[in-house]
């Protein structure tokens, strides 16, 4: 949303989700860089594929955060791999203690499943079938365990 101010003419930028404003000014002078160059890969690393990048001002200060949806699934994964040996089960399944986690399974849970995944579960399926693996419910149904 854009405003105007009556006397300068000044536009602001509203950003989604917040009262405030940052003057469009501001991100005049900003360029786009790359994620890399801000964070490197041993920290932060993002999968081949994944799109990120920094609006940095003229002194090389970041000033805005651009992910795509796997750039920031992987950004947000990192962080909840970080957690999961450090917080007890109850609070790494919390959204208060773990919010990275929460909002990773939030998302996921709103993408389409991809065709490559579909295939590989039926190349899987296909494998244990030629194989001759038995499923785990013949097994509980024979030992009669369910």
């Amino acid at each position: 949303m854009l405003k105007t101010k009556t006397k300068k003419a000044e536009k602001k930028i509203k950003m989604a989700g917040s009262k405030k404003h940052v003057p469009a000014r501001t991100l005049s002078n900003a360029v786009l860089v790359p994620w890399a160059r801000i964070s490197p890969t041993a920290v932060f690393p993002l999968e081949k594929g994944s799109r990120a990048g920094v609006v940095v001002d003229r002194a090389g200060r970041p000033q805005l955060f651009i992910f795509d949806t796997f750039a920031l699934l992987d950004v947000l994964s990192h962080i909840d791999e970080a957690l999961v040996d450090r917080l007890s089960p109850e609070d790494y399944h919390s959204k208060k203690a773990n919010p990275a986690g929460w909002l990773v399974d939030v998302i996921e849970a709103k993408l389409p499943v991809r065709p490559e995944y579909i295939q590989s579960l039926r190349d899987a399926i296909d494998e244990a079938n030629k194989k001759g693996w038995v499923p785990f419910e013949k097994i509980e149904r024979d030992l009669e365990l369910i």
